[in-house]
């Protein structure tokens, strides 16, 4: 394993794990922002919350799994529903609860082990989940490609076209650097397309602040969880 790991080591260099890293952002960023604007909860406690989680888990697992802890799909309905029903309190102890489903699930592994594990859990029952969750989403996907009452608009569909493309051509076609960081390239390219096309705003980017707290996200972060089954229930076996 020593031999392996100074191997990839060395085919990797080091700004090539920057760029991946790099990528890494741009991939979970996606993912752990959408969520909770889908689901209406705040964004920024969502970054926050996944950042202090992903440095936990680093720090006990050692720095040897490079993963980021991100926002989830599989949620989305269940956190909707329960937030518009009771509310943020609420969402929080059903979230708490899954945490310990985690733990709970953790130690099974531990003991049993991970192969034991995934035996019940086979692709037939594991792809057609995935499958629910993409289909799921696929509105989300058709509204920022500008699809609206019947209609895409010309240059959202142009754009997101070109990104598409360009990803499956270096995922499928790209040799060595090109073929490691895809969505990099791809995001690059499209956001470089847009930037002309006037679809960009760096107004935002220009005054936001680099660090700090709306009051609503406040508001959310300091709201006390209040636990019943309902909630608990709708969200934790998930």
């Amino acid at each position: 394993m020593e031999v392996k790991g100074e191997v990839m080591d060395k085919v990797i260099s080091k700004k090539t794990k920057y760029l991946l890293g790099a990528q890494h952002v741009l991939a979970m960023f996606g993912a752990t922002v959408l969520v909770p604007f889908l689901t209406g909860l705040n964004p920024s406690l969502a970054l926050l919350t996944a950042g202090i989680g992903t440095l936990i888990f680093h720090f006990c697992s050692k720095k040897i799994v490079p993963v980021f802890l991100g926002s989830s799909f599989a949620f989305i309905g269940a956190i909707q529903l329960v937030l518009k029903n009771q509310g943020i309190a609420y969402v929080k102890s059903g979230v708490i609860c899954a945490g310990l489903v985690y733990i709970i699930m953790a130690g099974v592994v531990l003991k049993f082990g991970v192969e034991k594990v995934k035996s019940f859990f086979p692709p037939i029952v594991t792809g057609p989940i995935i499958m629910v969750i993409g289909l799921r989403l696929s509105p989300v996907a058709l509204g920022m490609m500008g699809y609206a009452n019947s209609t895409f608009d010309k240059k959202s569909l142009l754009v997101s076209g070109i990104v598409v493309l360009s990803m499956i051509i270096f995922s499928v076609l790209g040799k060595g650097f090109f073929k490691l960081v895809p969505i990099l390239i791809s995001v690059a390219i499209g956001y470089l397309i847009s930037i002309p096309m006037g679809m960009v705003d760096f107004t935002p980017v220009i005054t936001a602040k680099w660090i700090g707290l709306s009051s609503d996200a406040m508001k959310d972060l300091l709201t006390a969880p209040i636990f019943t089954i309902e909630s608990i229930l709708a969200i934790a076996p998930i």
